[in-house]
């Protein structure tokens, strides 16, 4: 019986990490509304974009939420940057608008 409820447990555990980070490009989070146009991540730098309807600032506070205070930002041609350090790689995120859409890079640096 405690066999049948440990296994349980794991699954249910298991599953619910698949889940968290099933949208995740080298453990960044990608929201939820992405769209996905280029991916580049064969061998490194590694780059991930994509296209989303949140404002900059939304976008902004999600990274920052799920991924703490940035090492530093830049603004440049209206586009802001942020940069992280996750698991040792240099992240870089770039926000800007396109339209009515924010198109998001994602660059991974080791």
């Amino acid at each position: 019986m405690r066999l049948v409820a440990f296994l349980s447990v794991a699954f249910i555990l298991f599953g619910f990490s698949a889940k968290s980070y099933g949208n995740d490009f080298y453990q960044i989070p990608v929201p939820t509304d992405a769209r996905e146009f280029a991916r580049l991540d064969n061998k490194m730098p590694a780059v991930l974009s994509f296209f989303s309807q949140q404002s900059e600032s939304a976008l902004r506070d999600y990274y920052i939420q799920q991924l703490g205070q940035p090492d530093m930002t830049q603004q440049h041609y209206g586009r802001e940057q942020l940069y992280f350090t996750v698991s040792g790689n240099r992240v870089r995120i770039l926000i800007s608008n396109r339209d009515d859409w924010r198109q998001v890079d994602i660059m991974i640096q080791n």
